[in-house]
């Protein structure tokens, strides 16, 4: 994230001597104040700092900053030679950013191994073989989008996601400016001398490169950061245009330096008071980037900008005084260790729920190993005159550190999880032992057995076959799947599941009812849309989730057509309803789809809400395999919107509709609990869907509440 000064003199030819002046002439005390203030904003926005929720706009600060020192740095070197060393820049960024990376990558996977979780482990593993080869934002956008990953704790190597994007940026900003020197020396270089027109001429079309590539990114920033929020926020298509802001000012920076000592002045500090300014008018709300990020890539590009000028007053009074200038001088390895101890470092604390004291204790702590990952590993590496005077070497040196985090990542990866127990509990078979046998003695169940069912490392993995089949349909698609049809075949009954992601747990169960009783089965499922009538916020697309009562028409229109036998309906309660009075439009919007159900169904089944534990259940044995009570649910509180729940049931059945309640299937009434290992059976694959084994050991149960008068053929 961070670059040095250093980086703005000219990139050598190959096997030419990267300069390693620590304070080159053309130093910019604005420009590192900005970095302070970008990695404090950052900062103070993760750990939850007083009204500084939109502090994630740091970033976006830094992508103006590294557009800018970049694109001079280049830009300079065409001007002194007419091409751009590629291989020399890229020496250059391996020398500045690998090494502090690979350490915090190395010490993260360490942390993790040691105090979060071993089932979090793999996925970590994954996440720092993605940063090492500069792919997370792709990675964290495609796990975003993964419905079954919307309660995931975030990674600790989630902030990687930058630097990917910068050096996605890299991997053609160079090579497009050294075809533009080349085909303007081609073009031009006959007829003009090199020093003057050419010069301009040159300058124009990198001018026009530039904006090109920063108009199409800010339209698709504009367009596609509503519809797709995930894919927006970390991609490069929505990212390159703050980039191009920052270069947009270096190519412009020879008539910046003829700005009025007044105009600078007043420019510097309308640019800080934007960015400030940002931070605290955007927040999680806000469709980000989108145009809002305008905001504070506008406001870093004024004071870059004013900078280019020499005037006095301006804000570098406040953002070149030494505490920001040291700050902003180390803000790259504090930017890569604050995270980290953000998310390991409550465990490593010991603290259950930590409040803004312990992340100052921890904040502490970054700012004191990103001290001494500058003096003892960034400075010394890249002043290191036998590896940077050779770019070839500088090359092998990050080769060597990108392998290395990939061997870590994979024997990361590798670690098996902590042994429990040696003994096995009870198999659930259906004939000698049941899940409703079991059920009032599991909440006292001490270790996890040896032969749990799914295995904690694969309980991500035990969800419905629904969705290898693609049958549970993604957020943002409004059409529906008719090819979604189970149980019998040959049926002449046919029974629909009907929901959200809560519905599609229940498939293991309904499907093995429709088999019995030779009917067929047609999954409707769609990804957090709710059955009731409602308009509801999604908190992944951050805006009202339009496309689910799109879907739900659709569903409609085919079952009118189809005339399902039964409809068995369920959702999750704990969504966001657009009302005044949410509670009783959820209640009344269940009214009106039960109602719309019956117009079409001869039967409609309202399955009421599975219980939701508020802690991913197989992370929690992993912590506690010698005491998985400890994991055991309270009742009442695993009972979302409990009055919720009982008004929309009373409501349901004056309809007519049949209501179901499934709590006494995996909860002990009688003692308030709801268990998480049941035999050798893991209850819950996170912290509220069930697990698809378990689930099929209740088709008993949701066969005495749902039964189906077996088919004339059977």
């Amino acid at each position: 994230m961070r670059l040095t000064n250093a980086e703005q003199q000219a990139t050598p030819r190959s096997g030419a001597p990267i300069p390693t002046t620590s304070r080159p002439s053309h130093w910019r005390p604005d420009i590192e104040g900005l970095r302070a203030l970008a990695v404090g904003a950052v900062i103070a926005s993760h750990i939850g700092f007083f009204y500084s929720e939109g502090g994630f706009v740091g970033v976006d600060v830094f992508f103006v900053i590294s557009g800018f020192l970049i694109t001079s740095l280049l830009l300079r070197e065409i001007d002194r030679t007419g091409r751009v060393s590629i291989t020399g820049f890229y020496a250059r960024r391996a020398v500045r950013l690998l090494p502090a990376a690979a350490v915090v990558l190395a010490a993260t996977l360490a942390a993790a191994w040691i105090w979060l979780p071993r089932t979090r482990l793999p996925g970590i593993a994954t996440d720092a073989a993605a940063a090492a080869l500069n792919v997370i934002n792709i990675r964290l956008a495609r796990e975003g989008t993964e419905y079954l990953n919307a309660d995931a704790v975030p990674s600790p190597l989630q902030h990687f996601w930058s630097l990917a994007v910068e050096e996605q940026f890299y991997i053609f900003w160079p090579l497009l400016l050294l075809a533009v020197a080349l085909v303007a020396r081609r073009v031009w270089g006959g007829r003009f001398a090199p020093g003057d027109q050419l010069r301009r001429r040159r300058t124009a079309a990198i001018a026009v490169v530039l904006t090109a590539i920063g108009a199409a990114s800010l339209y698709l920033s504009a367009t596609q950061s509503g519809p797709d929020p995930v894919w927006s926020y970390f991609g490069i298509h929505t990212r390159a245009w703050e980039l191009a802001a920052g270069g947009g000012v270096a190519v412009a920076a020879a008539h910046l330096k003829r700005l009025p000592a007044w105009a600078a002045a007043v420019g510097s500090w309308a640019g800080l008071g934007l960015i400030v300014a940002s931070v605290f008018l955007i927040d999680e709300r806000t469709t980000f980037p989108g145009t809002a990020a305008a905001l504070p890539v506008a406001g870093t590009a004024l004071v870059i900008a004013a900078g280019c000028a020499p005037h006095r007053f301006g804000a570098t009074m406040i953002l070149g005084i030494a505490p920001a200038q040291y700050v902003g001088k180390i803000s790259y390895g504090l930017y890569l260790w604050h995270w980290p101890l953000v998310m390991i470092g409550p465990a490593m604390l010991g603290v259950e729920e930590p409040r803004l004291r312990h992340y100052l204790v921890l904040m502490a702590a970054a700012f004191l190993l990103a001290v001494a990952t500058f003096h003892i590993v960034e400075h010394p590496i890249r002043t290191r005159k036998n590896l940077v005077q050779v770019p070839s070497r500088a090359l092998a040196m990050g080769g060597g550190l990108i392998t290395g985090a990939l061997a870590l990542s994979i024997l990361a990866s590798l670690q098996p999880m902590p042994a429990a127990s040696n003994e096995e509990a009870a198999e659930i078979t259906g004939d000698d032992a049941t899940v409703w046998d079991l059920l009032d003695e599991s909440s006292d169940v001490d270790t996890v057995p040896a032969n749990l069912t799914p295995a904690l490392e694969d309980a991500k993995l035990d969800e419905p076959a629904l969705y290898d089949d693609g049958c549970v349909v993604e957020r943002d698609d409004p059409d529906v799947d008719e090819d979604c049809w189970y149980g019998d075949p040959d049926g002449d009954k046919t029974l629909v599941l009907f929901g959200d992601s809560h519905a599609a747990q229940w498939f293991p169960a309904v499907n093995q009812l429709a088999e019995a009783a030779g009917w067929r089965l047609l999954a409707m499922t769609k990804a957090n849309c709710s059955v009731p009538d409602v308009r509801e916020y999604d908190p992944k697309l951050e805006r009202e989730y339009t496309e689910c009562p799109e879907w739900k028409d659709g569903v409609y229109d085919l079952l009118d057509d189809v005339k399902p036998d039964a409809v068995v309906a369920a959702t999750y309660d704990d969504k966001e309803v657009m009302a005044d009075d949410p509670d009783e439009a959820w209640t009344d919007g269940w009214v009106d789809s039960v109602e719309r159900l019956e117009e079409s169904a001869g039967e409609v089944y309202y399955l009421a809400d599975s219980p939701d534990l508020g802690e991913d259940v197989p992370d929690c044995l992993a912590e506690n395999p010698q005491d998985a009570s400890t994991c055991v649910g309270d009742l009442d509180d695993a009972v979302i919107e409990p009055d919720r729940r009982e008004d929309t049931e009373a409501a349901v059945a004056d309809t007519g509709a049949r209501v179901v309640d499934p709590i006494p299937w995996m909860c002990d009434v009688d003692e308030g609990t709801c268990p998480v290992v049941v035999g050798n059976l893991l209850v819950y694959r996170d912290s509220n869907h069930l697990a698809a084994r378990f689930v099929a050991e209740l088709a008993p149960q949701l066969a005495a509440a749902i039964p189906l008068e077996p088919a004339e053929s059977q």
